[in-house]
């Protein structure tokens, strides 16, 4: 039956008698009704075609049928004609931008006879995927060790996070049910601010090249997230995680709760709910070396890192209402919100004044879809917004459950930033009282640690967006022409202030707030032609973006425009399929970028750089040759070889000689090349893996580097030279990586015989290892002002991880199942090194730094310390005369404070992580 398939899948292929160009978050269904007794397989015109029970399209003179823009997932094909059977298959499975082939042979009956067959689609032969997509579907992603769409999507080959070929973060679009979303305000520093609950999934997946012209906004991938519609029967699923049981530091205080629920509401309506909320009261756990110091906390037990607990709730809910036989209308709505503490070494002591966070994000979406024969069209409108606050508690929260306040953040001065009162703001805020040397360390002495108030800072930002989105189909025989367009009106507002508890004078710079409403739009065209035994892919993208009213200054600045054309040819050689593609694409700099409250730049050096509003795209041009291939019919194989150039990357330009007078600007471009190799062998008769290996090289190129660094050369004549730029890593630049994934699953009546009873009938087991070389960085000096050599030239050490989940199924009766699992993250508790001191390379200070730290701290404060001070340590006072004085007291302590204040504790990654679940199935 396998071969038949693979047979019949690579005979469509071949003739391609139709088969269509999907967008990456639909499919197609294509196929022939044939009599099935008749001489020479005659087909069947006008045979009508249902999708899970509707009558969609007719099947032509030839019997050949198309139902395009189908939506990822299990389906139900349904054929009925006059004078013939009417025949169902069952259990047709849908990829987003893929075509499944499904045939149908009939006889001459009138009596109905179901008939269930899995028909897959198979995107390693189908010539017309040319894009290169790597997916994940709803079951894979409960298997795997993995909480998250966000990870899941990060077991990719070429991706590092979120970044993806070399991009840096926020160069990658997201597609939530065919509605792009994005954060255009920060998404290179910020999250997205909304998380798709995992029980909401469908499948996702990561296109990296060759991605329609529909989608634009990205220059290094494309996420493509389909949720699910609700089913015709009832089912659903309840969770709970946690670390609790779990003995000694390996209790981070984690719980999570999962419900998810959908089926039907009568007349076709479909419903679906999932609501996810998790807790930790180590919400950023590290696997730092024990503190040399004895009487630091951390010493004898590496106890959770204080004021550094979180929590997150994620609440989804999709309504799908059948509007007659081709019209569909699906409402989504979606909310998001994180709250979280920040550790903060200086207020390690003080915790009430350490800074908190809170980023929340909405969406609300609503899609009509029409699905014809030859015509398809598809109407979506939706809300996102996103807000962003971080600074010091107005109160600290009371814990209800675990890490779970169930009370929103509420920060001081936060009326002040809501209402954007840059003019209230001159004066000291309301609230806030000058910091000062905190007493309540073990050591004591006036050094590093702060307290009596929060360091002063307030941060705000809030982006909204209303989108209008019309995407359309033609099809026929040979060819099909897809077009459409988009329009988003943008809000975006900022507040920043520093040290707040001062009135705004020459040493306070005044609050910054800007407001302004970018407008953005775009219209694309593609056509998908193909041949005998090819196809051509021609699509091309209008894209352009303006900042609108508002900006500083009071300057018309107008609209930039970008024109982004894609090709793609692909034929069918004998057992594989190659695929060549050349793509041009682009997207908006973060509009942080165009005022001067901006947070960060490309490279990452942390400095302040004045806005640009006059800021244009980000561009790529991205090759890519790509050989797929079936070694078997269990497994598959795929080789891809990429180039791709970078254009105008936003990042700092200078103004003069100091480095710090600087504008952004889109002057630096770079290159990215590599080749990806990934081999998978699906869950198959117990077992399968997936194998993907990542090499790559990836530089920019920027003019004289901000005039931080100048690479000086002498020329035959004596002079010297200033070279006008200079090439480097880019920070996302990961030469090596390797994930192998592993699967096991024994069958229900599977495993040995206990008791009469077999209790690991259904054990499930999966693995994920991961070895990667280490990401670059740039070396300073000791003040951080000066670079050592080019930037992002030095390298951090490799990453290696092993994950694990193993999962048990419990029969309950009836429709009532369950299980139990352990999800183990880290599984070796290797001590991975994340980042290092830039001057050394190194996470810790050298004594000798720690020295010359301590010392300098004890030369701004040598007085004595006396019995009567809260700052008094019985054992410091060597003498005994209720008084610590002198060198041979005071530098100890000192010492130790420098000790504890400089241990690098976010250099190193997680520790090793548990997750001990039960879930509910019904």
């Amino acid at each position: 039956m396998a071969l038949r398939a693979a047979i019949t899948l690579a005979g469509a292929a071949l003739c391609l008698v139709g088969t269509a160009l999907t967008a990456q978050t639909n499919g197609s269904i294509i196929g022939h009704v044939r009599q099935r007794e008749a001489a020479a397989s005659a087909p069947i015109s006008g045979a009508q075609v249902g999708l899970d029970g509707r009558w969609v399209v007719q099947t032509d003179s030839t019997g050949y049928y198309r139902i395009r823009e189908v939506r990822s997932g299990w389906h139900v094909v349904t054929v009925r004609s006059i004078g013939f059977e009417t025949v169902r298959r069952d259990s047709v499975l849908v990829r987003a931008g893929q075509t499944t082939v499904v045939n149908f042979g009939v006889d001459v009956y009138t009596i109905e006879q179901p008939i269930v067959v899995e028909a897959y689609a198979d995107s390693i032969l189908d010539p017309s995927v040319v894009a290169s997509v790597q997916r994940i579907g709803a079951d894979e992603l409960r298997r795997f060790p993995v909480t998250t769409v966000g990870e899941a999507v990060a077991l990719s080959a070429g991706a590092v996070g979120e970044s993806y070929r070399g991009g840096r973060l926020g160069q990658q679009a997201f597609v939530l049910d065919g509605l792009g979303v994005k954060n255009q305000l920060d998404a290179s520093t910020g999250p997205l601010g909304v998380r798709i609950p995992p029980d909401l999934l469908v499948e996702a997946s990561l296109a990296t090249n060759g991605f329609s012209a529909r989608y634009g906004q990205a220059i290094s991938g494309l996420v493509n997230v389909v949720t699910k519609d609700g089913g015709d029967r009832w089912s659903g699923r309840a969770a709970y995680e946690t670390d609790r049981p779990v003995p000694s530091t390996a209790d981070l205080g984690l719980d999570r709760f999962v419900f998810a629920a959908d089926g039907p509401l009568g007349h076709g309506i479909g419903l679906v709910a999932v609501f996810d909320a998790e807790g930790r009261l180590d919400a950023d756990p590290v696997n730092a070396p024990p503190p040399p110091e004895a009487r630091d906390p951390r010493n004898a037990n590496l106890v959770m890192l204080p004021h550094n607990s979180g929590e997150r709730y994620d609440a989804a809910a999709k309504l799908r209402l059948p509007l007659g036989s081709a019209h569909t209308l699906r409402l989504f709505a979606l909310r998001s919100a994180e709250q979280r503490l920040l550790y903060d070494p200086v207020y390690k002591y003080d915790t009430p004044h350490a800074p908190a966070q809170r980023v929340s994000g909405d969406l609300l979406s609503a899609e009509l879809q029409r699905i014809g024969n030859n015509f398809t069209a598809a109407l979506r409108a939706g809300y996102f917004s996103r807000s962003f606050t971080r600074g010091a508690l107005a109160e600290q929260p009371s814990y209800g459950f675990g890490a779970f306040t169930g009370h929103t953040f509420h920060f001081i001065g936060e009326e002040l930033v809501r209402t954007q009162d840059t003019a209230g703001a001159r004066v000291p805020i309301a609230g806030l009282t000058a910091p000062g040397l905190s007493d309540q360390s073990p050591w004591g002495v006036p050094a590093f640690f702060r307290g009596g108030g929060p360091a002063g800072d307030i941060a705000w930002n809030r982006f909204r967006e209303v989108r209008g989105q019309a995407d359309f189909s033609l099809g026929g025989p040979r060819a099909d022409l897809y077009f459409g367009g988009e329009i988003a009106s943008q809000r975006v507002q900022m507040f920043q202030r520093v040290l707040g508890f001062l009135p705004v004078g020459d040493t306070v710079p005044p609050a910054t707030a800007t407001s302004f409403t970018p407008l953005s739009a775009a219209a694309y065209a593609e056509s998908q032609l193909r041949g005998s035994d090819f196809v051509f892919t021609f699509g091309v993208r209008y894209d352009q973006f303006d900042p609108g009213s508002g900006l500083p200054g009071g300057a018309v600045y107008g609209a930039r425009h970008s024109i982004n054309p894609r090709l793609g040819f692909s034929t069918v050689l004998k057992g594989a399929t190659f695929v060549a593609s050349w793509g041009r694409f682009s997207q908006a700099p973060d509009f942080q970028y165009l005022v001067n409250a901006a947070f960060d730049d490309t490279l990452r050096t942390g400095r302040f750089r004045r806005g640009n509003p006059s800021l244009g795209f980000e561009d790529a041009t991205q090759y890519e040759f790509s050989l797929r291939t079936r070694p078997s019919p269990a497994t598959t194989l795929r080789v891809n070889v990429f180039n791709k150039l970078l254009d105008g990357l936003v990042a700092s330009v200078p103004l003069g000689v100091d480095p710090d007078s600087t504008i952004f600007g889109n002057l630096d471009y770079g290159n990215v090349k590599g080749a990806e190799v990934i081999a998978d062998r699906p869950l198959r008769n117990g077992w399968g893996v997936r194998v993907s290996y990542t090499l790559q090289n990836a530089q920019a190129t920027a003019t004289n580097a901000f005039q931080l660094t100048r690479r000086i050369r002498l020329e035959p004549g004596g002079d010297t030279l200033n070279p006008a730029r200079v090439t480097f890593p880019l920070d996302y630049d990961r030469r090596h990586n390797v994930t192998v994934i592993g699967q096991a699953q024994l069958s229900r009546t599977g495993g040995p015989r206990v008791a009469g009873r077999r209790p690991f009938a259904g054990l499930e087991a999966a693995a994920i290892v991961r070895v990667s070389s280490g990401l670059p960085f740039t070396m300073t000096n000791l003040a951080g002002d000066t670079l050592i050599g080019l930037p992002n030239s030095h390298r951090l050490p490799s990453l290696f991880t092993v994950d694990m989940l193993v999962r048990q199924p419990i029969q309950l009766g009836g429709r009532w199942q369950g299980s139990i699992y352990l999800d183990v993250r880290n599984l070796l508790d290797r001590r991975n090194i994340e980042a290092v001191r830039r001057e050394s390379g190194q996470p810790n200070l050298t004594e000798a730094q720690i020295q010359e730290v301590a010392e300098t701290a004890y030369a701004a404060h040598p007085e004595p310390i006396p019995y009567e001070s809260p700052r008094f340590r019985s054992y410091a006072d060597l003498d005994g005369n209720g008084l610590i004085e002198g060198r041979a007291e005071l530098f100890p302590l000192y010492l130790s404070a420098a000790r504890d204040y400089t241990q690098p504790l976010f250099s190193y990654g997680p520790p090793r992580l548990f997750r001990i679940g039960v879930e509910l199935l019904f």
